[in-house]
């Protein structure tokens, strides 16, 4: 073990936030130790868990970029001093495989914070991979959290006809208006299904990318999608039930495609090359490249230490409270 003491954010059955200490291990076999510089706050995974009736404490966060302060036994393509990304969780010193699936450099030009939107990122392509969108169609995206917002900017580059933000939230509809949506959809107001029937010359939706995770949204996707319409359940569905009506579904012939990150495969094949590691590098290419712009979607930075403010924000705020970045440094 390392002299030294780390210290990790704990969510207890209460939801309560502490913060831990625990002694920083050295890494083993196939492993290197990271000293965390920024971790990225997934809101819909990790408030949803909260809400999950438990009797222990959970440690969240998958979204880790730091540095490299000691390689353990056979680790030859990383360094100490390799800035990183990793699935690892909000802790200011993380041990990560160093597995392909399980790590990834960071170019010169992208910044912890850019980095640590490596991971939903990845989340949001494989979405876009799953919707297989044709130059012209009319696409949505319903729900713009992060993983919408990226999914969005990411469906932008395809060569859609129109691409449809939706969310109740008027401040996130704002943000997607400038990052590709060509229009921009409240669900709540009034004339809303009209407005998509103009858009599509009432033709309906070709596709739909849920990432909202709450499944109510599937009663009006299932109504404005067109004869053959796709939708790909990007969002998990953490509010799991609602009573649907599903005879759109069956007299439209409709796609619906559940989209589970972790079931992207890690060895590739000549007609699948599209890996968790492929899609990782890919986005963080396109964010050193700028061709993917995720600084104006940190709606805070804030203190690890200020991680049960964080997620108050995400839950109660959502119209001021959009990304957030947790900072490990100076630590």
């Amino acid at each position: 073990m390392s002299n030294h003491t780390g210290r990790r954010i704990a969510v207890l059955p209460t939801n309560r936030v502490e913060i831990e200490e625990f002694p920083v291990p050295q890494p083993g076999k196939g492993q290197v130790l990271i000293k965390t510089a920024s971790t990225l706050i997934s809101a819909g995974t990790e408030l949803g868990t909260q809400e999950q009736k438990r009797d222990r404490n959970i440690y969240p966060g998958y979204s880790n970029a730091g540095e490299i302060m000691a390689v353990g036994e056979g680790v030859e393509d990383y360094q100490v001093g390799d800035r990183v990304l990793t699935l690892r969780q909000h802790a200011s010193h993380v041990i990560a495989s160093t597995e392909p699936q399980a790590i990834a450099r960071i170019p010169e030009n992208v910044s912890f914070d850019e980095a640590s939107f490596g991971v939903l990122g990845s989340i949001s392509i494989h979405g876009v991979r799953k919707a297989r969108i044709e130059l012209g169609e009319f696409a949505a995206i319903t729900g713009v959290g992060l993983v919408g917002q990226l999914a969005l900017q990411l469906v932008s580059k395809t060569g859609c006809e129109a691409l449809i933000a939706i969310d109740p939230c008027d401040a996130r509809l704002k943000t997607a208006s400038k990052f590709g949506a060509t229009h921009v959809l409240n669900p709540d107001k009034a004339g809303f299904k009209s407005e998509i029937n103009a858009i599509t010359g009432n033709r309906g939706l070709d596709v739909t990318i849920e990432a909202s995770g709450y499944p109510q949204a599937l009663l009006y996707i299932f109504d404005l999608s067109r004869i053959g319409g796709r939708i790909v359940q990007l969002g998990s569905i953490w509010h799991r039930i609602v009573e649907v009506d599903f005879m759109d579904f069956h007299l439209k012939e409709l796609t619906l495609t559940g989209c589970h990150q972790p079931k992207c495969p890690t060895a590739e094949t000549a007609y699948f090359p599209w890996t968790q590691q492929y899609n990782r590098r890919q986005i963080l290419k396109m964010i050193a490249d700028k061709r993917l712009e995720v600084n104006a979607l940190i709606s805070h930075k804030l203190p690890y230490h200020e991680a049960e403010e964080a997620y108050r924000l995400l839950r109660d705020e959502k119209d001021k409270a959009l990304g957030i970045v947790l900072d490990w440094l100076p630590e």
